[in-house]
């Protein structure tokens, strides 16, 4: 979710350092022997899936310091690294599938209950560079808001968009496959433009 932020002057100063990644609390975390980061098991469920750890899977930051950037690897009982959440559930078969897919629908309908809006819609490579150029709109849970921000580019490496904010000019990164946004919009035309220019 998006971090509350005070709206007016050093707003982007205040939402840079509320958008550094969480770290999961002290107890939910150990140090392997080479020193990484790892999860423990209550914490690799929730990364996963219900019952990964107990199966024998382990997550791991990605190198020396991932963790605090949100870079992680999931190491199956088998010792295979999986780059992405979503490897890792295809490698775990049917029962991982369906017990990631159980969890979705479970943190769905919480967030239902709760009124705030679910994540936005998948992402293919194609689609998220589809977006580069155009209007969507995020929300920020912190908020309760719906903020336009227009799509400057894509990062294929870190699956990240550098979007504008049109309110302030606000540029950031955001992976919108891990938020809630909406998108994307129509594109204004000439005549909505033109319009728009004689009412500013």
């Amino acid at each position: 979710g998006r971090p509350s932020v005070a709206k007016g002057g050093g707003g982007g100063k205040a939402r840079k350092a509320a958008e550094r990644p969480s770290l999961p609390g002290d107890a939910q975390l150990r140090r392997t022997e080479g020193g990484l980061v790892a999860l423990e098991a209550t914490a690799v469920d929730a990364k996963l899936w219900a019952g990964a750890a107990a199966a024998g899977w382990t997550v791991v930051e990605m190198y020396a310091g991932g963790s605090k950037s949100g870079n992680w690897k999931y190491i199956s009982p088998a010792g295979v690294p999986c780059k992405s959440r979503s490897v890792a559930i295809e490698l775990g078969g049917d029962a991982a599938q369906a017990a990631a897919a159980a969890g979705r629908e479970k943190k769905a309908a919480e967030k239902r209950a709760q009124g705030q809006p679910e994540k936005g819609p998948s992402l293919t490579k194609s689609r998220a560079k589809e977006l580069v150029g155009r209007l969507v709109e995020v929300y920020w849970d912190g908020e309760d808001a719906w903020y336009k921000a227009e799509v400057l580019r894509f990062d294929e490496a870190s699956r990240a968009h550098t979007l504008r904010y049109t309110a302030d000019g606000y540029e950031c990164e955001e992976k919108l496959s891990d938020s809630s946004w909406r998108g994307p919009l129509p594109r204004p035309t000439a005549r909505t433009a033109a319009k728009r220019s004689r009412e500013g």
